[in-house]
């Protein structure tokens, strides 16, 4: 019971976005493409048909939402901090419906003219989604399956606190370029440059990380 309260908020997000999906799937026209993946420049680079996308619009903000609130049941990590985790994993879940389901959303709308919207949505969601991460990621407690996952974070509650702070700022500044990559239009030169920051924000972490368990080997 005391689960569900922390993640009632969640469940009528979930609630909403089903209703939005189903909503759009009677008034897609049953002919329609719907894309379903775009490239690092923002180009739709596959398709789906209407049953396949709404079918998978309905799976993966389900699946994100119970692989996050039965964390409890398959984490040993949990227990040993079910107050950080009460705190942050209601917040985590939240944020990870809301994108994703904003993102499935426009995909669906496309045969109704999404495709419309000014500059580049899919960006701009995504910045959001890693400028929100990058502000939780401190607050993780050390676990298996949400966060920066290295053997090096895993193994070492040192190591996961300072990656995560890092990895905090990284996010940050990557989801503001990303989201500047959404609004403004930039050069395609430019604009590769941008998407090679954002992958080295990725990736600095996972080498920090080593950096420090080297560190503390010596």
């Amino acid at each position: 019971m005391e689960r569900i309260k922390l993640f009632r908020s969640s469940i009528i997000i979930l609630i909403i976005y089903i209703a939005i999906v189903i909503s759009l799937a009677l008034v897609i026209d049953s002919e329609a493409r719907i894309p379903t993946h775009w490239n690092a420049e923002g180009v739709i680079d596959n398709w789906a048909s209407k049953s396949t996308a709404v079918s998978f619009a309905l799976g993966i903000n389900l699946f994100l939402f119970l692989l996050l609130y039965l964390m409890p049941w398959y984490s040993p990590k949990y227990r040993q901090n079910q107050k950080g985790f009460d705190i942050v994993m209601p917040r985590l879940t939240n944020i990870l419906l809301i994108i994703m389901g904003l993102i499935n959303i426009y995909g669906l709308s496309w045969p109704l003219g999404s495709q419309k919207l000014p500059g580049n949505p899919i960006f701009l969601m995504l910045g959001l989604l890693f400028v929100l991460l990058g502000n939780l990621l401190p607050k993780l407690p050390l676990n298996f399956f949400v966060g920066i996952r290295t053997p090096w974070t895993i193994s070492d509650e040192d190591n996961w606190s300072q990656t995560h702070r890092l990895g905090a700022w990284l996010y940050m500044i990557g989801g503001i370029l990303m989201m500047m990559l959404g609004i403004l239009p930039l050069p395609t030169n430019l604009m590769m440059i941008c998407i090679w920051c954002i992958i080295g924000v990725i990736l600095v972490p996972v080498l920090y990380s080593f950096i420090l368990f080297r560190r503390k080997q010596k």
